[in-house]
């Protein structure tokens, strides 16, 4: 055992001892103190013990407000640690309803960290937001260095976690000064800490080897019980970056080893990803079964949520496990924009985004693309050089990937199958979806608003001849399309200044379709064509229509949605245009016909 565990060892013990001898006189008010302590010497995320036990008990005997507010905080706390946080919500409510009416800014302060630590999970960032708000507002005035280091420590979290650049320069400016005005090594110890990561993320390798190394300095002269964890995430964090095969095997099975001993699923996901890049495949398909065997839904919705599912993803992409993929994008999703940390904030693991884009790719997704580039811009606004660097040298999709099967055909009872793979809905009988599939089943063919609206079987469009004209777009549509196609030659200076593939093939293709659209809509020297009052209609009529159904599909598949918005194009005329980064298998007929094989652009 190392100095810095038989310190903890030491602190534990001596919480415990001092805690019997006050239940052994009866001493509510000496149990409390002892009791408020006990969380403090727990490793975050191993079993608790009988630690929530013996606060609870202290908790019951609690015979003043201020003692059972801030016995119920250590509770929630005690269980949050011990990996249990549904068991905290209740202590946590109940301590911060007590601190708003005690009204004392100690008291308050503790209160609110237990309750973020109680709503640490993917789905309480707003209330966590607000909380950490809350608590800074909380502990500005207070002299104690361990509430104030504990409030910057919640507003530097959320401010990593939804990519705010100048509020995480802020929270570690802060977390320096309150370093050097306390002169105390814990606080020294989470200023370096959390410095080492933003280094790490920043890519300043030099600085990064000069924290860690004060970290670990600092760390054994602490009594924090998280020392090992926070200097094993930063080691594991450097190989990675640096390709150090022999430093992430020895991360890797650290990793393993602690996460089977402790139980700890974050842990062993991490592992898991660590025995990849180590070059061990077989090592990380065997965590990646023992942890997702069962689908990702296993998976507690808790602190650490996002790590363990997009540790978990990153391997099933490079070792195509589909069906964990799946659901991996399924359950991501929703928290697209977000950045991946682990319990505290010790390290960066790179954006939602990033590992839809990796799920996206292996399972042909349509929108792999845009989670891609949207990865790429989280990226470069926070200075993160080794993952844009990383994303970029991906390999791109490419044509020739499996591509997505996707139904979009009639029932056979006036209803229509709408959906990817299984996951199929039914919709009524839209104008719309006749017009998209006359249009898929044509990739690159333009029709005219006119004549795709009289081929839709029972909704034929008018095509009685009319002198009456008007313009095919106004003049501020038209301006509109030209600033457009300004803007992306811009982007495609950028996407090219990052070799984004993908994203130049997206803007080629909008701009073939801007500029379409604009020659459709000119004559000569640029004026405005004028089309009869028929075919406007029909060009109104079509893109509404369109419209309407894209809108219903959106409403049970959002990426279908945004595929065919991406590839079908409206106006005077109309024309799909496939997304080679984005192959699709159309199943345009029922499956009972002869007919279904559908369009494989």
């Amino acid at each position: 055992m190392d100095s810095a565990a038989q310190r903890v060892a030491a602190a534990r013990a001596a919480l415990l001892e001092a805690y019997y001898r006050a239940r052994d006189t009866g001493d509510a008010d000496l149990m409390a103190a002892a009791a408020l302590d006990l969380p403090s010497s727990q490793r975050f995320g191993t079993h608790p013990g009988h630690v929530p036990a013996l606060i609870h008990e202290a908790y019951a005997a609690a015979v003043t407000p201020v003692s059972r507010c801030r016995l119920a905080a250590a509770l929630a706390r005690a269980w949050v640690y011990g990996g249990d946080a549904q068991r905290a919500v209740t202590f946590a409510r109940e301590a911060v309803a007590l601190a708003d009416g005690l009204g004392e800014p100690e008291v308050v302060a503790e209160a609110l960290d237990a309750a973020l630590v109680a709503h640490w999970g993917p789905d309480d960032f707003t209330e966590r937001l607000a909380l950490s708000a809350r608590l800074a507002d909380a502990a500005a005035h207070l002299t104690d260095p361990g509430q104030r280091s504990t409030a910057h420590l919640w507003r530097l979290t959320t401010a990593w976690e939804c990519l705010d650049v100048v509020s995480v320069q802020r929270q570690l400016r802060a977390l320096d000064l309150l370093a050097e005005e306390s002169g105390a090594p814990r606080d020294a110890f989470f200023a370096a800490s959390r410095r080492a990561m933003h280094a790490l993320v920043t890519g300043d390798i030099e600085a990064v080897d000069r924290l860690i190394a004060v970290t670990d300095e600092l760390g054994r002269r602490t009594a924090e019980p998280d020392v090992e964890a926070v200097t094993h995430s930063l080691a594991a964090a450097r190989a990675l970056r640096a390709g150090d095969i022999t430093s992430l095997r020895e991360e890797a099975a650290a990793f393993a080893a602690f996460g089977a001993a402790e139980g700890v699923p974050s842990v062993s996901a991490e592992a898991a990803r660590l025995w990849l890049a180590a070059e061990e495949p077989d090592r990380a398909l065997g965590l990646l079964n023992q942890l997702a065997g069962a689908g990702l839904d296993t998976v507690a919705r808790d602190v650490d949520f996002l790590l363990t599912v997009t540790s978990l993803v990153g391997v099933a992409a490079e070792l195509h496990v589909d069906d964990i993929l799946s659901d991996g994008v399924r359950l991501l999703e929703p928290f697209a924009g977000r950045a991946v940390l682990n319990a505290g904030a010790v390290t960066f693991h790179g954006v939602v985004d990033d590992y839809l884009h990796r799920a996206g790719q292996a399972l042909g997704h349509p929108g792999a693309t845009a989670w891609r580039h949207r990865a790429a811009t989280s990226y470069q606004r926070i200075g993160a050089t080794w993952w844009q660097e990383r994303l970029v040298a991906a390999r791109p999709p490419s044509a020739t990937a499996r591509p997505l099967t996707v139904h979009l055909h009639q029932d056979g009872n006036r209803g229509w199958v709408v959906g990817t793979g299984d996951a199929t809905v039914g919709l009524p009988d839209l104008k719309g979806l006749h017009y998209v599939r006359e249009l898929l089943r044509n990739p690159g063919v333009e029709r005219s608003a006119l004549a795709l609206s009289a081929a839709a079987p029972g909704h034929a469009g008018t095509v009685v001849a009319d002198s009456e004209t008007g313009a095919v777009i106004d003049r501020q549509a038209l301006a509109a399309y030209r600033q457009r196609l300004r803007e992306i030659d811009a982007e495609l200076d950028t996407a090219g200044s990052w070799n984004d593939e993908a994203g130049l093939d997206r803007l080629r293709l909008e701009r073939e379709a801007l500029l379409a659209e604009v020659r459709a809509a000119t004559g000569l020297g640029g004026r405005r064509r004028r089309f009869s009052s028929t075919e406007e209609r029909a060009r109104v009529a079509v893109r509404k229509a369109i419209a309407a159904a894209l809108d219903r599909i959106q409403q049970h598949d959002a990426a279908l949605a945004r595929l065919l918005r991406d590839t079908v194009h409206t106006g005077a005329c109309c024309h799909y245009d496939p997304d080679p980064a984005r192959p699709v298998t159309w199943l345009l007929d029922p499956p009972t016909t002869d007919s279904a094989t559908g369009t494989r652009p």
